[in-house]
């Protein structure tokens, strides 16, 4: 597997392989156990041994407005307000966090330029290639060379149990052509979307090399003693986080 779990202190999360071998990066992303909409900033400041203040969270809209953090206290009053489904940063000692319990977490970094970023892709954010826009805002920003660039897609709803309808069937076959090998069909009208495969190759149509991808395939339905899931749980407001700060 792509991603390890890890225990600190009856707080369980999960790593990415691939991350853990880079010096002067700390990241997880978080399970239901240990883990509450109440202890969730502590248990990070905890884990990473920096203070609340360091914690910057996303505003997630379902979009893909990207925000850069140059200064925590211009995002907490410019930028947070607006929405933002993606963080962006070459700075030391700020904590990326965003927030999931079905949706995709894409996670971001290039070693070489020391750049980490987050981006929440629902089925809204992937159709609209949030994954994509990250990449070359990396490279526009910060000059990041396409090798370089590591991505993980964590811990979401699977094909497994993400059926959908009409719509966003439509909404794929607008914009990709790829579209039968991350749909499969139910019934009348009902799809299971595959939204790993559909960011894969979506990032790999923005140039990220496929042995640089890493995959958890951990369905957060059919996990659901280790995730929370909106679906499985018929809209439970606990969520997972995603985290990433440079030291």
């Amino acid at each position: 597997m792509s991603f390890n779990i890890v225990s600190k202190e009856e707080v369980f999360y999960y790593t990415i392989k691939s991350f853990d071998n880079v010096e002067n990066v700390d990241h997880l992303f978080s399970t239901r156990m240990g883990w509450n909409k109440e202890n969730t900033l502590e248990n990070i400041a905890k884990v990473f041994n920096v203070g609340l203040e360091n914690i910057v969270v996303s505003n997630q809209v379902h979009g893909t407005n990207i925000a850069v953090l140059e200064d925590i206290n211009f995002y907490k009053e410019n930028v947070y307000p607006n929405g933002v489904d993606g963080l962006l940063t070459d700075k030391t000692n700020i904590v990326l966090v965003t927030y999931y319990a079905d949706c995709v977490p894409l996670f971001f970094l290039d070693p070489n330029k020391k750049v980490i970023g987050l981006a929440h892709g629902g089925w809204r954010g992937t159709v609209q290639n949030i994954g994509g826009k990250m990449v070359n805002l990396m490279k526009e920003k910060y000059n990041s060379s396409i090798d370089d660039i590591l991505v993980a897609i964590g811990p979401s709803i699977g094909p497994c149990c993400y059926e959908i309808g009409i719509e966003v069937y439509d909404e794929f076959k607008k914009r990709f052509e790829f579209c039968n090998e991350i749909f499969k069909s139910t019934n009348k009208n009902k799809w299971h979307l595959d939204l790993w495969e559909a960011n894969k190759k979506i990032l790999m149509k923005s140039g990220i090399h496929e042995e640089n991808i890493s995959i958890s395939k951990l369905c957060t339905s059919c996990n659901n003693d280790i995730f929370y899931s909106y679906r499985k749980e018929m809209g439970i407001k606990e969520r997972m986080v995603a985290a990433i700060v440079l030291k």
